[in-house]
């Protein structure tokens, strides 16, 4: 049997049911505390309304941010999410957006393009990009494609950041959130709130820095 290393021991610590639940809860905490900072940094204010259901008026795009090397299991809850917005908007064109490397021939767009067309979506209806490494590129190369007006399909915990970006970028941009689940409960949930809260406050930093949007 081959030696655990203290990385993969720490693993093991982490995934037992009650240090989750702990972390979970102090992720709580973690997000009520920087309350304060978000306000002063103007993200309620940002995202106030643009929470919906369904496309507005005007709207022809999604944009379907990745997640990295999470396939299929997060970026199935995105693709199943836009699935569902578009069986009410089936006049909506996808922009699905993600990390390809071709030594490997991992393509995390190519994967939702598929996904999308295996389930009604037209393939000419689906842009594919290839170099959404991070998601403000994701925004910077959605609007560089022409789109102006989109929905965006993510997590509970990302699409405070997206629409952030999104309108930081000059896009006109409405959130529609893949149903949320319990964080007390959801393994690794805390992981990936607290990841995108420091995400959000990393990008202000380099923005003030004059390196970001």
């Amino acid at each position: 049997m081959a030696q655990k290393t203290p990385l993969s021991l720490w693993e093991d610590v982490l995934d037992t049911p009650v240090v989750n639940r702990v972390m979970s809860v102090l992720a709580i905490f973690f997000y009520l505390l920087c309350l304060p900072l978000d306000v002063l940094l103007g993200v309620p204010f940002r995202c106030c309304g643009r929470f919906l259901q369904v496309a507005p008026e005007g709207v022809d795009w999604v944009v379907i941010p990745g997640c990295g090397y999470d396939l299929p299991y997060e970026i199935g809850e995105r693709l199943d999410a836009a699935l569902r917005l578009y069986a009410d908007c089936p006049h909506l064109c996808f922009f699905v957006s993600g990390t390809e490397e071709v030594e490997t021939d991992y393509s995390e767009p190519r994967y939702m393009a598929e996904y999308l067309a295996a389930r009604g979506v037209p393939m000419d209806c689906i842009t594919r990009d290839g170099e959404g490494f991070n998601t403000e590129l994701t925004f910077v190369n959605a609007k560089k494609n022409g789109i102006c007006r989109c929905m965006v399909v993510s997590n509970d915990f990302h699409l405070l950041r997206c629409v952030n970006l999104a309108r930081r970028l000059g896009l006109d941009a409405f959130a529609y959130r893949v149903p949320i689940v319990n964080v007390l409960t959801h393994p690794y949930r805390w992981r990936y709130w607290v990841r995108d809260k420091l995400a959000l406050y990393w990008g202000y930093l380099r923005r003030f820095a004059g390196k970001g949007v």
